[in-house]
């Protein structure tokens, strides 16, 4: 699988496998799912500072997929047939994500507020004969460290490893961010990290009546 980011159907988020620097007020235009950076908000608008209109939650831990669609055999437990410093996932169904970050904190912006200057901003640089091709950051998740990993198709098997021999016996283990992958498939992407970084975005393109469709 061609490595990239990607739309996380069903979680209206987009992974950053690419570790780009994702920022609210970017305009991507999307080539064959992969995402080419066109604009920034304020090389058009300098004036107006978005951070005024973008409110920011708590810090708290996420985890992903705690359902029979992916399957964990930690290497800590007493049944495991692993070395206790590696967990197994077993993705059931395709197009599926797993893992937890840690310490996660929302940054969400009212768009509202810029609608007018989005249209205008669209209109101007011919991006109207392309609605479906040009989108707008308007949400990030910024964590402290942690493991996402994605999956393509079903029947999907990884293993990660921890880097410092830590015992694993949880998912929250994962978030960490101290893993390597030991087996894999090209059917997977991963986001594993352990410092701070941008896993996670939302974004939206505009329909012909103006309104925005979330991806996702």
């Amino acid at each position: 699988m061609i490595k990239m980011n990607k739309i996380l159907l069903g979680h209206k988020f987009v992974g950053n496998f690419l570790d780009e620097p994702v920022a609210i007020g970017k305009i991507y235009k999307m080539d064959d799912r992969q995402f080419l950076p066109a604009l920034q908000f304020s090389d058009v608008y300098p004036a107006i500072d978005l951070a005024k209109w973008t409110d920011s939650g708590s810090p708290g831990d996420l985890k992903f997929n705690v359902t029979s669609d992916v399957g964990f055999k930690f290497g800590g437990g007493a049944s495991s047939s692993i070395g206790e410093s590696k967990v197994e996932i077993e993705f059931l169904k395709r197009r599926k994500v797993a893992g937890y970050l840690r310490d996660a904190t929302v940054q969400s912006l009212r768009y509202e507020n810029i609608r007018g200057e989005l249209k205008k901003l669209w209109q101007d640089k011919g991006y109207t004969k392309f609605l479906r091709d040009y989108i707008f950051i308007f949400e990030v998740v910024t964590a402290a460290s942690g493991t996402l990993v994605y999956s393509s198709e079903g029947g999907t098997k990884v293993v990660l490893e921890h880097t410092l021999a830590g015992k694993v016996t949880k998912l929250a283990d994962l978030g960490s961010g101290n893993f390597q992958l030991t087996a894999n498939s090209e059917r997977t992407l991963e986001i594993i990290r352990n410092t701070s970084h941008i896993p996670l975005f939302k974004a939206f393109r505009f329909r012909k009546n103006w309104e925005p469709e979330i991806l996702g």
